[in-house]
């Protein structure tokens, strides 16, 4: 045993700070019999108190007392009021009675504390007052500490091991959810409860008159909106009278029950209970009604102001000129690249609503009344899926606002700035203005290129009202946003949810597919947790038997067949640019201009598809280094809106990811740029570089749209950029090639699978409400402590594959069965063979 502190006021005063601590006091009676006391005290109790509640709650003076106080953070604290008792001690009937400062000086505590003592055995209220449900203190879960110290640690390890091994989470996981309110019927039926209001309510349907049961579920849903936790109800109920009312003696005394006259008097109320969640609904600004109906706003400003150019290039020119280099700077500017900037810009917009939408849909489907299948919510990838096949899949899943929103995306990107391109034509044509270069140009508006246009953006425009009714007439069930490991972890602590993921570490898709396909999840509180009160039907049951999901642990971008394929892309187009610039071939491009615009938008498309692998993969490559910082696992560059994304990377020194992000940046300009390109005789523009040539060489320049400055700006930024990309892709290919994932991280199954026998999960336990910012904050106090993926021994004692707190047993590598470290000590020697 510790040796005894000698504990007087002034120490007690001045001892530790408030915690969690589990109290545990024994003292000695006048008649030397040994007696023990052990509660959990709460957190905001002082240690002061904490002595003072021990010993003032006995009936007998205490001659020692000896409390021993075991901290959150492992520390024991053994303290002693008065001396220890000992055999040669004098009886009290053989001594005088001590004076109270006597016995103030014996004891070392000061009795003038008596006055702040609760009385014992008895109340102020009368017992005719006492609620009906007397609200029950929290229960602490004693795990939750670092256990016996000594050599009682062992055991107690061994104990946690075996309890999560056999599926029971320890140490504060999986407390599940406790009402932290409760009301009656009666008033939660009051006049006071207030209704939901907002931009919600005018989406609402007008309910038609609702029983007592309904309207209690629906205001009791609104209150626990209101007040933001979770509320219980009580459902009251009088039960009829078990006296027989036909008898006119009543009930007899002496064969009845001794209370059934009192309940027929005074009949009990029977209720029953009925939980009702919080339904948060955070959502990112580009998922809010202002931002959506700018958007429509915009389409159909768009499209009607394409009609509008469209009918006054019948009545007159847009632009007349002779010589490109006779218009202002503004003007040439105005039809020579505003068209297509905008239609790129519009097209940027819609990939910020996209992106948040195909982000959060599993949270929208799991927050549903009844939740979702796994099939349907946290095996469901539309982050690596391709941008034509997303509608399809989502469709398929009945994820409406997934389908809308990718269409309008798809749309916005590539339509888009096609059909802006081609609906703007120079007139007369080639043949005509390079015979008579010196004739006046006209800049009109080509009919059937502009209605496909005008169709593109009213479609468009639908979209963003189908998905502003969508988004509004649910709720995401979110605090804030769920960024990175951290940010799911947090959401995995309150339920059993780990549990379903065990011995899924380095399965593929298929098997978690296969074993979670027809298990129902909800998220309640901000938490995600399994759902056993709404059973499977058979229609689910035979709606998703296989995945569709790729059994490649790495990206495509990443692999071998991916990089090789934009590459040739990349260089295609590279060599078609001189092609059609230079050669008799510009031919077909003056006939279909829009032509080089989709090869653009395509070369655009595969730089997204490799943007999207890097910002997935990145924060899973800093952790596969081993000894990776805490701020890692909020890192989320998948929620980064485009832009941003080259700021953020700098800032966090991670230059491959600004690489990539600023050549998203570019690829957007290198659709203006080649559409600029797209009507031009480059010949001309090479005859007035090479020596002897004369002014009429340079009359042929004014045969098209561009000055010799422009020209050459555009040209070389293409290029550049063209090269920048085959650049920085191969470069990438390099880094990232091999494989250091069992498989993509592209579902929320499969991050969970990663940390299910983690033991930092334990360190997320109380962080279920934390936004980005507070989660930031909460990892930046173990700043020490660092982190990495590979194998580690998990909670169950049991070697694990995932991310976890350093130091692991070693990393990851695809393909290798693991060794497991040299560890002596664990080898019975004598035994060795």
């Amino acid at each position: 045993m510790l040796p005894h502190q000698r504990l007087d006021r002034k120490s007690v005063s001045s001892a530790v700070q408030p915690a969690h601590y589990l109290f545990v006091s024994t003292w000695a009676n006048s008649a030397s019999a040994h007696l023990g006391l052990a509660a959990v005290l709460p957190t905001d109790l002082d240690l002061k108190d904490a002595c003072l509640w021990g010993w003032l709650g006995l009936r007998t003076r205490p001659l020692a007392h000896i409390i021993t106080l075991f901290r959150n953070d492992g520390t024991v604290t053994m303290a002693q009021y008065g001396e220890p008792p000992t055999a040669s001690r004098p009886t009290a009937s053989l001594r005088s009675k001590p004076t109270s400062a006597e016995r103030a000086d014996e004891d070392g505590y000061d009795l003038s504390l008596l006055a702040a003592a609760a009385p014992l055995g008895h109340t102020d209220d009368d017992n005719d007052s006492t609620p009906q449900y007397e609200p029950t203190e929290e229960a602490y879960d004693l795990t939750s500490m670092i256990g016996p110290f000594s050599s009682q640690g062992d055991a107690f390890l061994r104990n946690l091991q075996r309890q999560e091994a056999n599926g029971q989470l320890t140490r504060g996981l999986g407390a599940g959810f406790k009402p932290s309110t409760t009301l009656t019927g009666d008033e939660l039926m009051s006049p006071v409860a207030t209704s939901p209001r907002g931009l919600l309510r005018s989406f609402s349907r007008r309910q038609p008159q609702l029983d007592r049961a309904t309207s209690i579920k629906v205001l009791g849903q609104n209150e626990a909106n209101r007040r933001g936790e979770v509320i219980e109800v009580i459902m009251e109920e009088n039960p009829a009278s078990e006296v027989d009312i036909s008898g006119l003696t009543g009930p007899n005394a002496l064969t009845d029950r001794v209370d059934a006259m009192r309940q027929t008097t005074f009949p009990a109320k029977r209720g029953e209970a009925q939980v009702f969640y919080p339904q948060p609904n955070w959502k990112p600004f580009s998922m809010r009604w202002p931002y959506l109906v700018a958007l429509i706003v915009l389409s159909i400003g768009l499209a009607v102001m394409e009609e509008l150019l469209y009918r006054q290039s019948h009545r007159n020119p847009l632009l007349s000129f002779v010589s490109p280099s006779d218009l202002p700077a503004g003007q040439y500017f105005a039809f020579k690249f505003a068209p297509t900037l905008l239609s790129v810009l519009y097209g940027v917009l819609w990939q910020f609503v996209g992106i948040e939408v195909k982000r959060l849909e599993a949270f929208y489907q799991l927050s549903k009344e009844g939740g979702a299948l796994a099939a349907e919510s946290i095996n469901v990838d539309y982050i690596t899926s391709l941008n034509w096949w997303r509608p399809f899949q989502a469709i398929k899943l009945r994820h409406w606002a997934v389908a809308v929103s990718s269409v309008a995306t798809s749309l916005a990107v590539s339509l888009v700035p096609t059909f802006g391109a081609a609906s703007i034509i120079l007139s007369p044509g080639r043949t005509e203005r390079m015979a008579h270069p010196e004739e006046e140009k006209e800049i009109l508006v080509d009919g059937l290129w502009s209605r496909l246009l005008v169709s593109t953006l009213c479609v468009c425009a639908f979209c963003g009202c189908v998905l502003l009714y969508i988004l509004h007439t649910r709720r995401s069930g979110l605090l804030a946003d769920v960024q990175g490991i951290a940010g799911l972890a947090s959401m995995a602590v309150v339920s059993h949810i780990l549990v379903d993921f065990a011995d899924l570490d380095v399965v593929s898709h298929d098997d978690i597919h296969a074993k979670l396909k027809h298990r129902r999840y909800v998220l309640r509180n901000a938490s995600l947790a399994p759902d056993d009160e709404t059973p499977v039907t058979s229609r689910d049951r035979t709606r998703y038997q296989d995945a569709h999901l790729s059994k490649n642990p790495h990206p495509g971008m990443l692999r071998p067949s991916g990089f090789g394929s934009f590459a040739l892309a990349v260089l295609l187009v590279l060599g078609f640019i001189p092609i059609f610039l230079f050669t008799p071939a510009s031919a077909i491009t003056d006939k279909a201009p829009w032509l080089v615009t989709a090869l653009a938008v395509c070369i655009k498309l595969a730089w997204g598809t490799l943007d999207t692998d890097v910002r997935m993969m990145e924060p899973y490559y800093i952790l596969s280094r081993r000894h990776a910082p805490p701020s890692v696992l909020t890192l989320d560059y998948t929620s980064v809106p485009f832009g941003l994304l080259p700021v953020r990377a700098a800032l966090n020194g991670h230059w491959l990811v600004f690489f990539v992000g600023f050549g998203s940046i570019m690829a957007e300009i290198l659709t203006v740029l080649v559409t600029s390109l797209a009507t031009v005789q480059g010949s001309d523009f090479i005859r007035l570089v090479i020596p002897g040539k004369t002014n009429d060489d340079s009359k042929h320049i004014q045969a098209g749209q561009e000055t010799k400055l422009s020209f050459w700006v555009s040209f070389g930024l293409a290029t550049f950029i063209l090269v920048y990309m085959l650049v920085v892709s191969a470069f990438v290919f390099v880094r990232r090639r091999h494989p250091f994932l069992p498989r993509q991280p592209n579902t929320l199954a499969s991050v969970l699978a990663f940390i299910h026998q983690s033991k930092m999960i334990w360190g997320f336990v109380g962080t279920a409400k934390l936004d980005h910012k507070g989660m930031v904050r909460h990892l930046a106090a173990r700043e020490q402590q660092t982190y990495g993926l590979g194998r580690f021994v998990g909670r169950d004692g049991q070697t694990h594959c995932g991310v976890d707190e350093e130091e692991l047993l070693g990393g990851y590598k695809h393909g290798s069965a693991f060794q497991g470290p040299n560890q002596p000590w664990d080898r019975q020697w004598d035994a060795y063979e």
